[in-house]
């Protein structure tokens, strides 16, 4: 095939540094504006973002030149810099070093979006550790607890 074709769906989390609520009602659509901005820069396609107080999830087609890991760092160090110099009193704001992705069908994309949309109600009656757990045992990823937080 003189062609390589790729279609990379993913459901990606990640948390501010030790789970801190650094992320505020009032500028996180800004945040989340900033992210997809910065996914077109890097020809990546946001299909849905959404989170809580600390933690944001995507739903994108990332570009089939890019890994994940250079995917989420892209992502991660412009959304830091960008409440660095936007967001005052959150100069000392971190994303954790990790992340979480699953890979995700296009069948499932309506669904995905979907719980994407429910975070701020899900949030509610549920904690983000609790949710990340409950993902990573329904996508049967192995996980130790020691690691998973920092």
């Amino acid at each position: 095939m003189p062609q390589s074709l790729v279609q990379n769906i993913h459901h990606t989390i990640f948390s501010t540094k030790e789970q801190i609520r650094w992320i505020e009602e009032e500028w996180e659509k800004d945040l989340f504006r900033q992210i997809s901005w910065k996914m077109s820069k890097i020809d990546c396609t946001l299909l849905e973002v959404g989170g809580y107080h600390d933690h944001v999830h995507l739903l994108s087609i990332i570009n089939r030149n890019l890994s994940l890991p250079e995917f989420v760092s892209k992502i991660k160090s412009y959304s830091s810099y960008w409440v660095h110099r936007n967001i005052p009193k959150k100069k000392k704001f971190a994303w954790q070093s990790g992340y979480s992705s699953f890979s995700v069908s296009r069948s499932n994309i309506p669904a995905v979006k979907k719980y994407i949309q429910s975070q701020r109600s899900r949030h509610g009656r549920q904690g983000f550790k609790d949710e990340l757990r409950a993902l990573l045992d329904r996508n049967h990823v192995k996980y130790d607890e020691r690691y998973i937080w920092g």
